[in-house]
Protein backbone atom coordinates (compact mmCIF):
# COMPACT_ATOMS: atom_id res chain seq x y z
CA UNK A 1 0.00 0.00 0.00
CA UNK A 2 2.67 2.11 0.59
CA UNK A 3 3.80 1.99 -2.64
CA UNK A 4 0.83 3.35 -4.39
CA UNK A 5 0.81 6.21 -2.06
CA UNK A 6 4.33 7.24 -2.94
CA UNK A 7 3.28 7.27 -6.89
CA UNK A 8 0.37 9.35 -5.74
CA UNK A 9 2.37 11.61 -3.81
CA UNK A 10 4.99 11.72 -6.76
CA UNK A 11 2.01 12.57 -9.14
CA UNK A 12 0.49 15.21 -6.69
CA UNK A 13 4.35 16.69 -6.26
CA UNK A 14 4.24 17.38 -10.53
CA UNK A 15 0.85 18.41 -11.18
CA UNK A 16 0.42 20.52 -7.51
CA UNK A 17 2.78 23.56 -8.11
CA UNK A 18 1.46 25.11 -11.72
CA UNK A 19 -1.97 24.69 -10.32
CA UNK A 20 -1.57 26.29 -7.15
CA UNK A 21 0.53 28.54 -8.82
CA UNK A 22 -2.22 30.10 -10.88
CA UNK A 23 -4.64 30.00 -8.22
CA UNK A 24 -3.86 30.21 -4.43
CA UNK A 25 -0.43 31.57 -4.90
CA UNK A 26 -0.79 33.65 -7.80
CA UNK A 27 -0.37 36.58 -6.05
CA UNK A 28 2.59 36.10 -3.22
CA UNK A 29 5.10 34.28 -5.86
CA UNK A 30 5.89 31.05 -6.86
CA UNK A 31 6.63 27.32 -6.12
CA UNK A 32 9.34 26.79 -6.83
CA UNK A 33 9.64 22.30 -5.84
CA UNK A 34 7.21 20.34 -3.37
CA UNK A 35 7.57 17.08 -1.40
CA UNK A 36 4.73 15.20 0.14
CA UNK A 37 4.01 12.48 2.63
CA UNK A 38 0.30 11.66 2.64
CA UNK A 39 1.27 9.12 5.15
CA UNK A 40 3.01 11.32 7.57
CA UNK A 41 0.90 14.56 6.35
CA UNK A 42 3.77 16.60 6.17
CA UNK A 43 4.37 18.79 3.42
CA UNK A 44 7.78 20.43 2.99
CA UNK A 45 8.11 23.19 -0.10
CA UNK A 46 10.43 26.52 -1.47
CA UNK A 47 8.71 28.79 -2.61
CA UNK A 48 9.58 32.36 -4.52
CA UNK A 49 7.80 35.12 -2.94
CA UNK A 50 7.62 38.55 -4.59
CA UNK A 51 9.94 40.97 -4.08
CA UNK A 52 12.10 38.42 -1.80
CA UNK A 53 15.47 37.40 -3.35
CA UNK A 54 16.07 34.06 -1.24
CA UNK A 55 13.46 31.41 -1.39
CA UNK A 56 11.49 30.38 1.75
CA UNK A 57 10.96 26.79 2.94
CA UNK A 58 7.73 25.99 4.16
CA UNK A 59 7.40 22.87 6.14
CA UNK A 60 3.78 21.78 7.01
CA UNK A 61 4.33 19.22 9.81
CA UNK A 62 0.73 18.30 10.16
CA UNK A 63 -2.66 18.69 7.70
CA UNK A 64 -6.13 17.51 7.28
CA UNK A 65 -7.86 17.80 4.22
CA UNK A 66 -11.84 18.00 4.82
CA UNK A 67 -14.91 17.87 2.84
CA UNK A 68 -17.55 20.34 3.76
CA UNK A 69 -20.66 21.33 1.42
CA UNK A 70 -19.02 19.46 -1.43
CA UNK A 71 -15.76 21.32 -1.52
CA UNK A 72 -12.61 20.26 -0.18
CA UNK A 73 -10.22 22.27 2.39
CA UNK A 74 -7.13 22.12 3.40
CA UNK A 75 -6.46 22.14 7.18
CA UNK A 76 -2.95 23.08 7.87
CA UNK A 77 -2.14 21.73 11.85
CA UNK A 78 1.87 22.71 12.16
CA UNK A 79 3.61 24.86 10.23
CA UNK A 80 7.58 25.71 10.34
CA UNK A 81 9.42 27.98 7.66
CA UNK A 82 12.76 29.57 7.16
CA UNK A 83 11.63 32.98 8.27
CA UNK A 84 10.90 33.00 11.86
CA UNK A 85 8.57 35.79 11.73
CA UNK A 86 6.52 33.81 8.65
CA UNK A 87 6.44 31.09 11.43
CA UNK A 88 4.57 32.74 13.47
CA UNK A 89 2.47 34.63 11.28
CA UNK A 90 1.35 31.12 10.17
CA UNK A 91 0.56 30.29 13.57
CA UNK A 92 -1.66 32.85 14.12
CA UNK A 93 -3.38 32.95 10.87
CA UNK A 94 -3.43 29.54 8.93
CA UNK A 95 -3.27 27.08 11.71
CA UNK A 96 -6.31 24.98 12.00
CA UNK A 97 -8.15 27.57 9.70
CA UNK A 98 -9.68 25.66 6.62
CA UNK A 99 -8.10 26.58 3.21
CA UNK A 100 -10.16 25.96 0.34
CA UNK A 101 -8.94 24.10 -2.47
CA UNK A 102 -9.23 25.46 -6.44
CA UNK A 103 -12.05 23.28 -7.70
CA UNK A 104 -10.09 22.26 -10.40
CA UNK A 105 -7.61 20.19 -7.94
CA UNK A 106 -9.78 19.62 -5.11
CA UNK A 107 -11.70 16.81 -6.95
CA UNK A 108 -7.88 14.63 -7.60
CA UNK A 109 -6.65 15.85 -4.08
CA UNK A 110 -9.61 14.44 -2.65
CA UNK A 111 -9.09 10.73 -4.42
CA UNK A 112 -5.44 10.58 -3.82
CA UNK A 113 -5.71 11.81 -0.25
Amino acid sequence: MAFFQQIKDRLIEKTAPAVLNETVFRDYGEITSLEIDSVDKTIHFEALLRGEKEPIRVEILCYEIMKRDGRAFFVPKKVRTSREWITKLAGKELVDRPIPLPATFSGLLMRLL
